[in-house]
């Protein structure tokens, strides 16, 4: 939705981090491998689907070169991922706490990013079973 504001080198951290989110429970669904392939063509980048660097390398690296408005944006679509095959585990809540905690975001504003992801996918499968 917000990644196209990106610039390449954080397009190209962010899908790392990506993969990583898909991986945090230890299991890759489908629609985690297919959000994946959407995130790269929004970016227009090539896709990848695994990533052998150190989670909390890429966050910082992702950290040292975005703003604030781009950390959000990044947590905001990673959050996505996580949510994605419509289970969010402990591990997962994990994942994004420690996301969150490097990026400096409170969990005020997560909850919130969170609950506005939730009411969009809501939104929009009424939309779809509306129209289609």
């Amino acid at each position: 939705m917000f990644l196209k504001s990106l610039s390449k080198k954080q397009k190209n951290l962010f899908i790392e981090l990506a993969i990583k989110a898909a991986e945090a429970n230890g299991v890759v669904e489908l629609e985690e491998k297919n959000m994946l392939k959407s995130y790269s063509m929004e970016m227009e980048i090539a896709p990848f689907y695994t990533s052998n660097r150190n989670l909390e390398d890429v966050l910082q690296e992702m950290k040292a070169v975005s703003n604030e408005s781009e950390l959000r944006v990044v947590l905001f679509e990673l959050m996505g991922i996580l949510i994605s095959d419509k289970e969010f585990d402990k591990t997962e809540k994990a994942f994004l706490n420690q996301v969150s905690n490097v990026f400096n975001i409170s969990q005020t504003q997560c909850d919130e990013m969170l609950q506005l992801l939730y009411d969009y996918s809501s939104l929009y499968q009424r939309i779809v079973a509306t129209v289609l």
